[in-house]
């Protein structure tokens, strides 16, 4: 991400990222959930302090375009939907992207992006540190491959035993680190 010249309203943007984030990770944490009002309050914290911005003639931190936020959003939609269709991630965690995205813009939500995979795979072997854990991801393993031998796909989804991940903290990691680590692809 190129680093705009720092103005008030590039920390109020910032400071609204970090708002928006840390409560849906919260969220996540506490409940399993993060709710639509947090993605709302986000989108709405994004577009308002672009155009803010754009109208002062000041650096945006989505970017200088006026569609920039909708650019941004619709990359961050268009990287997590195949996680969700996928049933990996939840629709709250695909909003949330896309709120990063109206943040950030296109390129910095890919970014972001990338490293919320990595985030996302720390944060799913510091959960498998729980013995219990491991056990049911195991089992479900076993009952997968004894049901489908040859690799055929489940007529029926199988039912959840594994522990939910809370991904919004993934995505709150990544961000942050796509902020301050340089691009990785």
């Amino acid at each position: 991400m190129s680093s705009p010249v720092p103005t008030p309203l590039l920390f109020a943007s910032l400071a609204a990222l970090a708002l928006v984030l840390g409560g849906a990770a919260r969220s996540d944490l506490r409940t399993r959930r993060v709710g639509n009002r947090w993605l709302a309050m986000g989108a709405a914290l994004a577009l308002g302090l672009h155009a803010a911005a754009t109208a002062t003639g000041l650096p945006a931190l989505a970017g200088a375009r006026w569609w920039s936020p909708l650019a941004g959003a619709l990359t961050g939609l268009a990287l997590m939907l195949p996680m969700y269709l996928l049933r990996a991630t939840g629709g709250a965690d695909v909003k949330l992207v896309a709120v990063v995205g109206a943040f950030l813009g296109a390129s910095a939500v890919t970014t972001a992006f990338v490293y919320t995979l990595l985030a996302g795979g720390l944060l799913s072997l510091f959960m498998l540190r729980d013995a219990s854990v491991l056990t049911r991801v195991m089992a479900n393993l076993r009952a997968h491959l004894a049901e489908h031998p040859r690799g055929t796909p489940p007529p029926t989804p199988l039912a959840r035993t594994a522990a939910r991940l809370p991904y919004a903290v993934a995505i709150a990691m990544g961000t942050a680190a796509a902020l301050v680590a340089p691009p990785l692809i």
